[in-house]
């Protein structure tokens, strides 16, 4: 009889460690979602102090202030000061603390995150062509993706208001003298959930869009139609958007639900399912993770290495069929290589908003 209960508890135990394996990242997911769910209900009266956006001390990136977004690798020359376009840049999510639902701006962590890893390695491709204006605001914390009961959607919309206040003030910032100036709107994850909504409900169709040259709208559940313009069909078109989300291999992502998802490959600038080679990515720029800085790590290093992706939009995913490389070691859920959405292209997408800007003047 007990050998009989031993042989059950057995085959039980071997049943519950393969469903364990087989379920192991959604396992990870729930312990990680239990370690950073806010411990109270989102109410408006515990959101942190908002930013005053006509303070500079509210903003990452600022023309004469770029901070981290004005690293090149070396020998590359930016053109800061001498631009005639803006860029509007929203970072995505560095805040994870179950201390409240959206990030007090004060927070040095999530600050760090921001100014250098995510200026240094994204915002910094537009720093040939353009001024940068990056706000700080109270990013949702990363829970509020996980969250099913309302809390995370309330705290998006409180970063989402922070950042329509942004853009109002980055309108104002940069035309003091009365010109438009041309304008690029770029964000990753968070970033691109919000500048997504941004460019539907306070561009097209307002005075903004004659001067919108293109939205980069990069590592995020975007589909077609979501910004309310077309996605754009060549290398240089304008007044559209792209965007893609960077996967290892086969992996499905972590935006497999979606039916839809924008898919530009970045060294083509189409949107078919062409397998386009390592010898069209002209550089990549890998670094460790979001995470603060590793023992030992130089952060500002900015190593450049040629041809190490190639890449095919396979089920709306940017397939990575062949990484050679050993410096982009981070993966999300699904071999998902979202933090890597802008590094793994760095130099490609520098040539392009080089491309679009030139076709913006050429068909004023």
């Amino acid at each position: 009889m007990l050998k009989k209960i031993l042989l059950s508890l057995g085959a039980l135990l071997l049943v519950l460690i393969v469903l364990g394996y087989l379920n192991r990242q959604t396992l990870m997911l729930f312990v990680f979602a239990s370690q950073i769910s806010p411990e109270s209900p989102f109410t408006p009266a515990n959101a942190p102090t908002p930013p005053v956006y006509a303070s500079d001390a509210a903003w990452a990136s600022l023309p004469g202030n770029l901070a981290a977004a004005s690293s090149a690798p070396a020998g590359l020359k930016t053109n800061l000061g001498a631009s005639k376009v803006d860029v509007f840049f929203v970072h995505p999510t560095s805040y994870s603390s179950k201390d409240n639902w959206n990030q007090p701006l004060d927070d040095k962590s999530a600050n760090w995150v921001v100014d250098e890893r995510i200026l240094r390695h994204q915002a910094s491709v537009f720093n040939r062509c353009c001024d940068i204006y990056a706000p700080r605001y109270r990013q949702a914390t990363f829970f509020s993706f996980m969250d099913r009961d309302g809390n995370g959607a309330q705290a998006l919309d409180l970063a989402y208001a922070d950042i329509v206040n942004a853009f109002d003030a980055f309108n104002q910032r940069r035309n003091k003298k009365g010109d438009r100036r041309p304008f690029i709107v770029a964000g990753h994850s968070q970033g691109t959930k919000h500048v997504t909504r941004l460019i539907a409900q306070e561009i097209v169709g307002t005075v903004l869009e004659a001067n919108f040259i293109v939205g980069y709208l990069i590592g995020f559940s975007i589909e077609q139609g979501d910004a309310g313009l077309v996605t754009c069909a060549t290398a240089d078109d304008t007044g559209c958007v792209v965007g893609w989300n960077s996967v290892d291999g086969d992996g499905d992502g972590i935006f497999a639900e979606a039916q839809e998802l924008i898919c530009t490959n970045p060294l083509s600038w189409l949107n078919d399912s062409a397998y386009v080679g390592h010898e069209f990515n002209v550089g990549s720029i890998g670094f460790p993770s979001y995470g603060q800085a590793r023992e030992g790590e130089d952060f500002t290093l900015m190593p450049l290495e040629v041809g190490v992706a190639d890449a095919q939009c396979i089920n709306r995913m940017l397939s990575v069929r062949e990484l050679r490389s050993d410096a982009f070691p981070s993966r999300m859920p699904g071999s998902s290589m979202h933090v890597y959405d802008y590094s793994l292209f760095h130099m490609n997408i520098r040539q392009n908003v080089d491309q679009r800007i030139s076709a913006f003047f050429t068909s004023e």
